[in-house]
Formats: structure tokens, sequence, C-alpha cells
């Protein structure tokens, strides 16, 4: 129940709403719902819950966001009793209906309500994107009196009259209170299906009006119910037909003969049986599950025609509900941050979790999540993993998963000459930046350098692009062999994209960095100026990922000494190194273990390191149970793998800044460096790890053995890193720094002016 005082009235002009969500056993997209819900960009609503559930899960849900919302309970799976009851608990003027699996764009409330500027329109709905958010499930929708329904791209040729009316969808269904009220609600023999549209025909009948706006948009993800699968398939059809009969006995009889009716039943049931009969030929259902969905398409059929005849009135809002509900009173939703407040920005990173758990893909993460949290409206773009496009809300972030397409001006000489593999991606990303621009209002975007991915932006989107520097091709192409084996390769993708890299780095306005070493780098590689005016740094921040990690139990011995690396085996990664010291170190440490976690199947020289260190093993009579190579694992199992260790190395010949070093300094794990590029932003010396001078394995063996010999030593050097995240890489250090930065350049953007750090 929502605590506080009332919220004052809106200014002159503006309407109250109250959004109902009427839920049943799906507490993990109400979830979902309740968290969209606090972008919103309208501040004058309150949110009611009515909770049909059975699962004991959803409470759980509602009780946290117990200060934001209205919750109520509803004695049946009955959708018509649990609108009723909503209404009843609402106190705005308008009462717009949301489903518990749809996600509203955060102007939908603004818009929606633009359709109540005429007094006679008694209901507004709007356009509804289907679960993949791309394509619509439905734009224009009408009804006639015996229920049938008919989507239309538009209205043009459309007559609109006693027998064809504008028919809203129940996931984004809005009315005024008080005519609701006026027609008692809805109908409660309507369990399920039909519903609004029943309300729909009785407004009519009185003569208001009804109203499409477009733009008022949500997304339906169309989650599984006790209706019907996640794939469509219904899970019973009684009270669909039910509802269908009931609807067609009460307003068909307006223009229809009751023996039409009743042929237009006979034909409809026979369809019905047909269709179910499909879903086994389909292999959707078994020969029994079709047996009883036909059965219950004929029990719900009669029974819907009885209660027509039955009942005199519709059964709807009592006047014992009203008296239950009568001490409501209209309570914001606290949003947190207004609209005019926020940041609104565009995050790209080709990786973004779950899909991806690389360096860049993390920090796109942490900040979109981050940002979003403190009340930003932040919209991630990355790549599908698979052959379509789509769109989720995770987290209070929207994630758009693009398929890259042809880019049509990869060929403009502005391009050139950026590797066209490269620009499909980058023109792709961009294309879909404008194709919302509309809603989202981007004021900034930022992208990583890398694959010239933001290029495109930077060049055509007319919004601020922020560059966000990584390591990039050129730092990076001395570690990489295959890239110098492939000269084709080499010089038509690898150095034509370092050409264009230069070029943004000596034009890109708003450059930001994760150290002042890679800042130092890149002008050195590339002859290049990126002075203070241009370039910003802000360190990498992560939150405590140590909360609730539990380690492996491991049937170990004791004075066992785990070692892990974490990176892809490759000679950037300093893996080759690893392996090259291991037989020493594990010859002179009984007690030490190595767990390797990442891409093992890179090729180095047409071999994998993983079974070159197996050919050593075999040679010297190494113990290979002491060292396990666990390939690419879930963020969670990297998680217990850093928690596990006592000793973490990484050995990079490069590092933009080293993330992998701040992750394993949370869990106040010791670790090993080479002392290169922003590692030495990260890593100080002898405090809070051991860094070496230079790729070297007898360096490496030594600083490793040093603090597997020494207990105290990792003690001491692990409490000080721990120390070093809490004080210099915590995220919302990051985030105070990133936010401040990006609001600055949005601002000065909008005034058209340049930006100074």
């Amino acid at each position: 129940m929502l605590h506080g005082s009332p919220a004052p009235a809106p200014p002159p002009g503006l309407m109250t709403v109250s959004v109902v969500i009427c839920t049943a056993d799906r507490a993990v997209s109400l979830d979902r719902t309740l968290q969209s819900l606090r972008q919103l960009r309208y501040q004058w609503f309150e949110v009611v819950v009515v909770d049909g559930s059975r699962d004991g899960q959803t409470v759980q849900v509602a009780a946290r966001h117990a200060d934001f919302i209205r919750y109520v309970t509803c004695p049946e799976l009955n959708l018509s009793m649990s609108r009723n009851i909503g209404i009843a608990h609402a106190c705005g003027e308008i009462v717009a209906f949301i489903d518990d699996d749809a996600i509203p764009e955060p102007d939908w409330l603004d818009l929606l309500i633009t359709g109540y500027e005429d007094p006679n329109v008694a209901q507004v709905g709007g356009f509804i994107r289907d679960n993949r958010g791309i394509d619509f499930q439905c734009r224009y929708l009408t009804v006639d009196r015996l229920g049938d329904g008919r989507h239309h791209e538009d209205l043009s040729g459309v007559e609109l009259g006693d027998d064809l009316f504008l028919a809203l969808t129940g996931t984004n269904f809005s009315a005024r209170r008080e005519r609701l009220l006026e027609i008692g609600g809805f109908d409660e023999e309507y369990a399920y299906f039909l519903d609004e549209t029943d309300v729909t025909v009785r407004l009519h009948d009185r003569g208001w009006g009804s109203a499409i706006v477009p733009e008022a948009e949500i997304h339906h993800k169309y989650e599984a119910s006790h209706m019907r699968t996640a794939t469509r398939v219904p899970r019973t059809m009684y009270p669909q037909l039910r509802s269908k009969a009931y609807f067609c006995c009460v307003h068909g009889r307006r223009n229809q003969a009751l023996s039409a009716i009743s042929d237009y039943l006979a034909d409809l049931i026979e369809k019905e049986r047909k269709w179910k009969n499909d879903l086994f030929h389909a292999g959707l259902a078994d020969m029994a599950t079709v047996d009883r969905l036909i059965q219950e398409v004929e029990q719900g059929a009669r029974d819907g025609v009885r209660d027509a005849f039955l009942y005199h009135a519709p059964r709807g809002i009592s006047a014992d509900l009203l008296e239950q509900a009568a001490q409501a009173r209209f309570t914001r939703f606290p949003l947190p941050l207004p609209c005019e407040q926020r940041l609104r920005m565009c995050i790209l990173s080709q990786d973004y979790p779950p899909v991806g758990n690389g360096g860049i893909g993390q920090w796109a993460r942490d900040m979109a999540v981050s940002l979003a949290a403190r009340g930003n409206e932040i919209t991630v773009i990355c790549r599908s993993e698979t052959d379509y496009p789509y769109i989720d809300f995770i987290d209070g972030v929207w994630v758009h998963r693009i398929v890259p397409q042809h880019f049509a001006r990869a060929a403009d000489p502005q391009y050139a000459p950026a590797p066209h593999s490269l620009l499909h991606y980058s023109g792709s990303a961009c294309e879909e930046i404008l194709r919302i621009q509309d809603r989202r209002k981007f004021q900034v975007v930022c992208g990583p350098i890398f694959d010239l991915e933001p290029l495109v932006a930077l060049r055509e989107s007319g919004i601020p692009t922020i560059i966000s520097l990584h390591t990039t091709y050129k730092l990076v192409r001395p570690h990489k062999p295959e890239w110098q084996e492939d000269k084709e390769y080499l010089r038509n993708h690898v150095e034509a994209t370092i050409a264009k890299e230069r070029e943004i780095l000596a034009t890109a306005p708003h450059i930001e960095s994760n150290t002042r070493a890679l800042l130092a780098d890149l002008e050195q590689a590339y002859g290049v100026t990126l002075p203070p005016d241009r370039a910003i740094v802000i360190h990498r921040g992560l939150k405590d990922l140590s909360q609730d990690v539990q380690p492996f139990e491991y049937s170990s011995t004791h004075g066992t000494v785990r070692l892990l690396f974490v990176g892809r085996l490759e000679l950037r990664k300093g893996a080759d190194l690893l392996l090259d010291a291991l037989p020493s170190l594990l010859a002179k440490h009984p007690g030490l273990v190595v767990d390797i976690v990442g891409d093992d199947d890179v090729l180095v020289g047409g071999a994998r390191l993983r079974d070159r260190f197996a050919q050593t093993v075999a040679r010297d009579g190494i113990d290979a149970e002491r060292v396990t190579f666990h390939g690419s694992v879930s963020r969670e199992e990297l998680l217990r793998h850093y928690a596990s260790c006592d000793i973490f190395v990484a050995p990079s010949r490069y590092e933009s800044f080293g993330l992998i070093f701040v992750e394993a300094m949370i869990f106040s794990k010791p670790v090993v460096g080479v002392a290169v590029g922003g590692v030495v932003e990260v890593v100080t010396d002898g405090e809070d790890g051991l860094l070496i001078a230079k790729d070297d394995t007898k360096l490496l063996a030594e600083a490793i053995s040093r603090l597997a010999g020494d207990a105290n030593l990792r003690a001491k050097l692990g409490a000080a890193g721990r120390r070093t995240y809490e004080t210099r890489f915590h995220i919302e250090r990051m985030l105070d720094k990133s936010e401040a930065y990006y609001r600055k350049v949005a601002m000065v953007g909008a005034a058209g002016e340049e930006v100074h750090p």
C-alpha cells in the first residue's frame, strides 16, 4: 500500500492517470513492467496492481515496489473482475490498463492523454509492438457486433458506425473513470477475452466515442499464462468460447436474428474443432489435449448462450466494492528523476551481456544499468545473437539487438578507407538510432573506437557522439601474428581500420579514455594530439561483485594455493608467458593448482596454446590434473573463480585499463601483471599487487612464486587491493564523473557549442 500524503493537483489542462496492472502468476514479467513505469515521462500518474496470483511469488514482487504502488488482490482468475477492482481503487481521471507482460515507451502516457482533448471521447488506445518490438502486433482494430475483429494498417475506407466499432486492445486500453462507472465497469461474465470490446460497444451505445493515438506505443512481450503457452498454444478454450457466445447473443441481437447467431456459432465451433486438430498435426499438442480443448469449446459456447439470457444486465462493479475502495487517495508515482532532468543516452556495444562477456560489453552493461537506476533513460544498441533483430527491456535499460544490414553509403569518400564489413555494422547501428530518435530523443551517443563502431553515428546522427577509448587495432596489432600472416586481411582490413582510427582520434570532438596512459600511447602510436579540451580521463569502476558469491567447493589438501588466469588464450593476454612459466612453478610449489578461464580455441601460429601446453605436460611429466582449462564460462561462474582463487594473474602485453585486475581486487585477491598501458594506473607494484617490468617468463614466474610461497604477503596485498577498489574504482565514482561529463556534452551539444571536459 502506498504511504505518504496525496499529491497536489496537476497543472491546468493535465489529467491524473491511474495505471492499472492486472496480474496472475507472472512475477518476473510484472517486475519488469513495474520497472519500466519508472521511465515514464508523464508525472501525474499512480499505479494500482490487482493480483489474482496463486504462485506466492507475485506478492514478493509487489512488496519490493510497495512504496510505489497500491496493491490489492482479486479472489478469482477473472480478468474483468480484476479490472473492476482496479477501477474501484483507481483515483485518477483516466484509468489506463497495461498487461503485466508489456513495456510502455517513455512517452506512452504523454501521448495517450492527448486523445482526450475531444470531450466526447471516452476511451483511448495506442499501437502495440509485438514480442520482438520491431513489428506491430496491432495498429487499428475494428470489431462488429459478433465480436469478429479485423486489423488495419490505417482507417482509410473503413466506415465506422453502429455495427462496426474502433476497438481497443486490453494491453493498451484507457478510459475516463467517470464513463466506466456510468456503465458499471467491465462485465464479469467475460472472465477472459472480449472484455474490453464489450466496454467499447456499451460506451458507443451510450453515445461516447473512441480514439487511437498511434504513437502511444507499448511493447507486448506475450508471456505464457494460465490461458496459453509462450508460443500461443492454448491451455484452455472454455473462457474464450464462453465470452464469444455471450458477446454474440448480447450484442449481436441488435442487428442479427437469433437463428443467424445460432448458425454463426455452430460454424465457429466447427472451425474451432478443425483448428484444434491442426495443433495435433503440427505436433503442438497430443490427441488427449485436443479432445479436451474441443470439449471446452463446446461447453463454453453452451454456457455463454445460456448466460446471455440468464442475466438482464452486465455483472459489473458493485456498490460494496466501491465502498471498500472509498478510502483510496491519488498518490503520485515517485519517478526517480523528472523528465526534464534526465539524461537520454544511447550506448553502443556489439557485445552486451548475457550475450558476450567481453570487457567492453561488461563496461557498457554496468554503465547502462547504473545510469538507468539513477533515473536516466538509457538505450543500448548491440549485436543480435540471432538472425533477427529484437528489443528487450532489461534491468531498466532498453536493449536493441540488431542484425547488420548493407550500408548503402559505405563507398562514400568520407568513409574511405574503412572496411565495408565494419561500416555495415556501424551504419546499421546509426540507422537504428535514427529510427527511434523521434521517440527516445537522445541527447548523447557513446560508442567504443574498436571496430569503428560509432563512426557513422559520429558523422550522420546529428547527436553529440562520444568516442570511448579502448585498445585499438594499432595497439593490438603487434600481438596478433595471425594478422601478420594474412597479408590481404592485414592490408584491406587492419591497416584500413587503423587509418580510420587515426582520423577519428584526430577529429572527434568528444573523447573519453579510461586511463592517462592510454591517451599517451595513442598519441605516440597515431601521431595525434589529444588535448584536454577534447579528451577526458575517467577510470572505470565496478559495483561490488563479491556479494552473495560462493567459492567452489574443492576437495583439496592443506597447503593448496590456487592460481587464476582470466582471458583469451592469445599473445596479447600473455597466455603463452603463463603457460611457459607453469612447469617451473608447479615443480617448485607442490601445492599450486591452476585455473585457466577464457576462450582457449584461439589459434596462435596455427595451433592452440592449450595444445602446446599439453605437449609440454606429456614431455616433462607434469601432473596435468593440477592445471584446468575451463574455456569460456558464464559470468556467475567467473565470479566464483575469483572468489575461489588465492592469486590472480593476467600477464597481458597490453591493456588499456585492465578491468580484470579490479574484479580480482574486489575479492581481496593479490594480482600479478605486466607494467604496461593502463595497468600501472590500476595496480601499484608492491602495495596492492606485483608488476613485472616487461613480458618475460622468468620475471613472471618469480613474481607468482613469491606470492605462492608467502601467505602473509598474499593477505597483505589482497587487503590493500580491496581498499584500492573501494577508494578509486567503485562504480559510484565512475558514475559521478561520467554522468557529469555526458550531461555537459549533451548540454553544450544542444547549444551547438564545443565541449571542454
